[in-house]
């Protein structure tokens, strides 16, 4: 079994995913501090301070993967989900305008 190569649209792609994602988490940490989240995981502050300078490639991971964070209060909708929606919103508000019109 062979594996496809690799676009460079792909690499940029996976560049630009793992980048977004490495500034939410970075954004999160300095809201919540990594003396905190140590302290939520049970380690020392420097156990977190070596995680984070892992980061990069962790997101870099994540990213090639096709995986993505989210807050624990978020809801994950799958594209198809939302376009069925779309779909079956516009199908009623076509149909109550049509309605109107006759």
């Amino acid at each position: 079994m062979s594996i496809p190569e690799v676009s460079a649209e792909d690499v940029e792609s996976t560049r630009k995913t793992g980048a977004r994602i490495r500034a939410e988490i970075g954004q999160r940490l300095a809201t919540v501090t990594q003396a905190r989240a140590a302290d939520c995981m049970g380690v020392s502050a420097s156990t977190v301070s070596r995680a984070v300078q892992d980061l990069d490639s962790v997101c870099q991971l994540l990213a090639a993967l096709g995986l993505q964070v989210a807050p624990l209060d978020a809801m994950v909708v799958s594209k198809a989900r939302i376009e069925a929606l779309e779909l079956f919103t516009y199908e009623y508000l076509r149909t109550k305008i049509e309605s109107r019109q006759l």
